[in-house]
């Protein structure tokens, strides 16, 4: 019962978002944080020995860039997977630390959490069948739209380049055939 109730709150918090539609950032962000826990991370980012343990928690010096620190400022919590600095009064998951010793910005925390996944040796989850399913759905609208800019292109290209030399053409009727001989010619030029 609990799995129905679970999977109708997933799907309303999904239908409500729209920034969850189609491929979620959700998947590798907790990929990461289920294969990769903030100790192990720290202590590749502080260094081979330099986090120590401390009763139920692990200590070191603040590892993210541009804090110096003589002291031990930088505790990670293994029972609650987290971490914070209290020099920095930074803290967080494993994404969050990955993502400010990496100087991600927090938008980009799916593409942190990719780094990490990568870092550690683990396969970035794949984008589900939907994605692609939508993406051939998209695909005649999206050619179309390139089309459209091609053309926009190609007409301003010929305004710039071509126009301005067919408008010294005092004859009207000349300058009209040369017109069209030279918009029929330009078409074929460009892609």
């Amino acid at each position: 019962m609990e799995s129905i109730a679970e999977n109708r709150r997933e799907r309303t918090l999904e239908a409500t978002r729209p920034e969850r539609r189609g491929v979620s950032a959700r998947t590798v962000i907790e990929e990461a944080k289920a294969m990769v826990s903030t100790v192990d991370l720290a202590d590749r980012l502080c260094g081979p020995g330099r986090l120590r343990r401390v009763g139920d928690k692990w200590v070191a010096c603040c590892p993210l860039p541009d804090h110096e620190d003589r002291s031990p400022s930088f505790t990670v919590y293994p029972d609650t997977d987290s971490w914070f600095c209290f020099a920095c009064l930074v803290g967080g998951d494993v994404i969050e630390l990955a993502r400010h010793a990496w100087g991600y910005e927090k938008a980009e925390a799916a593409m942190a959490a990719g780094d990490l996944l990568q870092e550690f040796g683990h396969d970035i989850p794949p984008r589900p069948p939907a994605w692609f399913r939508k993406q051939e759905r998209q695909r005649h609208t999206r050619d179309a739209i390139e089309q459209t800019k091609k053309n926009s292109d190609r007409r301003r290209l010929f305004e710039l380049l071509v126009l301005p030399h067919i408008n010294t053409i005092e004859d009207e009727e000349r300058r009209n055939r040369e017109l069209d001989r030279a918009w029929d010619d330009f078409q074929r030029l460009t892609p």
